[in-house]
């Protein structure tokens, strides 16, 4: 009896040490300094510095959620987007480790800033690919185990900006997420209502005040902005200082592009970019690359024959990806429509039309698609 009276009081205090022993990243100074190193030279695509950074970090925070977190948004960051299954096997892997640390940070505390923030930000990374790739299933069972971490995230936003980010994109998403995908609205039901208003204001402050979760919060921003609130203009200003401080990030670039297109500053268009692009060794961003040359050719240059050339090249390689870069395909194929018309090749141009809408995202590509086809129903 006292032996197993023994064993259990070792157990306790174990458990207890282990959970006071582990310190806060949000109260270490120097650990902070290494996360914003670390995540600068992630979003710069600086592979071995953003490593050395994690490396560093490991030392002075050896079990805590926020190294395995690094080590995914590396991953993350330096295939995105990712279009390999054996891509998203290493980090889908990643993003569970750090969810188990985060699980383990505090077992004490279920209300810890550290392991309530990466354990809510992996998950949501993992719901996040699992809805982008048509898996409902386990994008549903994620959004169950973050449901109650929401909840205490949205009590501490107060006492730590980070939450913010992750408060808002709930508050904003939990309205608009149903709405642009039905098949989940019966399911959201269950959710705590949100607030599209406050979720954007919400967002917006976590560009402001969070270390963490400011540059982040900034690409969501502006990808609501171009998506989902049709305020270009806006998303354009974000983007154009994130590629200011991110000039080798291939998809700062690409929704940089995507925004001029949007708010019709063709010329703000720079060779540089689209060069970039051009000369990767990824489909993704060759396409969006032979894309943005051809608009520029099309809108600034005023040489048609070459952008149509262009947008064929373009479109050749997104057809070499499913479900990936959908919006830059129903541009291309929206130019393609426009420059058949200007030929005089009708029957070509509504194949191309009718493409458009296949693949369009916004109510803008839409409209100008059906706009095409109804001329050419007048013609």
């Amino acid at each position: 009896m006292n032996i197993l009276k023994a064993f259990f009081i070792t157990i306790y205090f174990n458990t207890t040490f282990q959970a006071v022993g582990q310190q806060s990243l949000f109260d270490h100074p120097q650990a902070m300094e290494l996360v914003g190193k670390g995540t600068e030279c992630i979003y710069k695509l600086k592979v071995d510095s953003a490593m050395f950074y994690i490396r560093e970090l490991q030392k002075l925070l050896p079990n805590h959620p926020v190294i395995p977190s690094m080590e995914a948004f590396l991953i993350q960051w330096e295939n995105i987007p990712i279009t390999e299954g054996q891509i998203f096997v290493r980090l889908e892997a990643k993003l569970r480790e750090a969810v188990v640390a985060a699980e383990n940070f505090n077992v004490l505390d279920p209300h810890d800033e550290d392991a309530v923030f990466f354990e809510l930000a992996t998950r949501g990374l993992l719901a996040e690919y699992y809805a982008e790739n048509k898996n409902y299933f386990e994008a549903i069972t994620e959004a169950n185990k973050m449901y109650g971490l929401i909840k205490i995230g949205s009590d501490l936003v107060n006492d730590n900006p980070e939450f913010l980010f992750t408060t808002g994109l709930y508050n904003y998403f939990r309205i608009m997420y149903p709405q642009r995908h039905p098949i989940l609205a019966p399911i959201a039901f269950f959710f705590k209502k949100g607030d599209k208003d406050l979720g954007l204001e919400q967002i917006l402050m976590s560009t402001e005040k969070a270390v963490i979760s400011q540059v982040e919060a900034s690409i969501y921003l502006s990808y609501i902005y171009l998506r989902y609130e049709q305020t270009p203009e806006m998303a354009f200003v974000l983007l154009e200082d994130l590629i200011k401080r991110y000039p080798s990030n291939y998809y700062l670039i690409s929704k940089f592009l995507e925004s001029t297109y949007a708010t019709n500053q063709y010329d703000k268009i720079m060779p540089w970019m689209v060069d970039e692009l051009m000369n990767t060794d990824r489909p993704y961003y060759i396409m969006v690359g032979h894309i943005f040359k051809a608009v520029y050719l099309e809108f600034v240059e005023k040489k048609s024959k070459e952008a149509y050339l262009l947008y064929g090249i373009g479109v050749g390689f997104g057809n070499e990806l499913s479900n990936y870069g959908e919006y830059f395909k129903s541009i291309a194929y929206l130019r393609l429509g426009r420059l058949s018309q200007q030929f005089g090749n009708l029957n070509t141009a509504k194949s191309y039309f009718n493409l458009c809408l296949k693949y369009a995202e916004t109510k803008e590509i839409k409209k100008a698609a059906y706009l095409g086809l109804n001329q050419q129903n007048i013609d």
